[in-house]
């Protein structure tokens, strides 16, 4: 048993819009339940769970379902935390491309023996980026150490919650270590104009 009762290893949490694709959901969940303890999707209150439920196959058993209760990503990611049972939470969106080993090389920072991360973000594209902005949060792959993401609230809510989220954890004094590698989403990357700040200054998406 890991701390405060809770096993080690890792939780993954997937927030599902309403309209997301089960066969996304499928794909990414057949990757990361090789590599992690537990598999939670957070549906949205009015998600059809009779439409995702079959698109999972064999493995469907193997996942929870929770429903948040509020109408923004930030309630969902934090439903997620709270439903986990993990020392450690990764946060994964449904669009992700996941491929073997990636959950695996996260988690390996999260348990450094030398210098254990308590956060870590993974950029996306066709690799890391050159520099990577102070307090980077990725909204599409992140991971954390539960008790401390909890001990200073969790997710931000705020007009970019991954922006907010990167100065909550900041201003906290705690760091987030970056990942040595990057992953591709199905979906293309878009934000409205009065979002474009937050994506140059911190690679955010949603």
């Amino acid at each position: 048993m890991g701390e405060s009762g809770f096993f080690s290893g890792v939780s993954v949490v997937i927030p599902v819009r309403s309209d997301e694709d089960p066969a996304w959901l499928t794909d990414l969940i057949a990757v990361a339940r090789l590599e992690c303890n537990e598999v939670i999707l957070v549906l949205e209150s009015d998600a059809d769970i009779t439409a995702i439920r079959p698109a999972l196959g064999g493995f469907g058993e193997r996942v929870r379902f929770v429903f948040q209760t509020g109408s923004n990503k930030s309630d969902a990611l934090n439903a997620g935390l709270r439903e986990a049972k993990n020392v450690h939470t990764v946060f994964l969106d449904a669009d992700v491309a996941l491929e073997p080993g990636q959950l695996s090389a996260v988690r390996a920072l999260l348990e450094d023996p030398d210098d254990p991360a308590e956060f870590v973000s993974v950029p996306y594209g066709m690799r890391p980026p050159p520099f990577v902005p102070i307090g980077f949060v990725s909204g599409w792959f992140f991971a954390c150490r539960r008790s401390v993401f909890l001990s200073i609230g969790g997710w931000a809510e705020g007009f970019v919650e991954d922006v907010e989220t990167s100065k909550r954890i900041t201003r906290s004094g705690h760091k987030i270590r970056v990942a040595p590698f990057s992953v591709k989403l199905r979906r293309p990357v878009q934000r409205p104009v009065t979002k474009l700040f937050s994506v140059l200054t911190s690679f955010g998406r949603r």
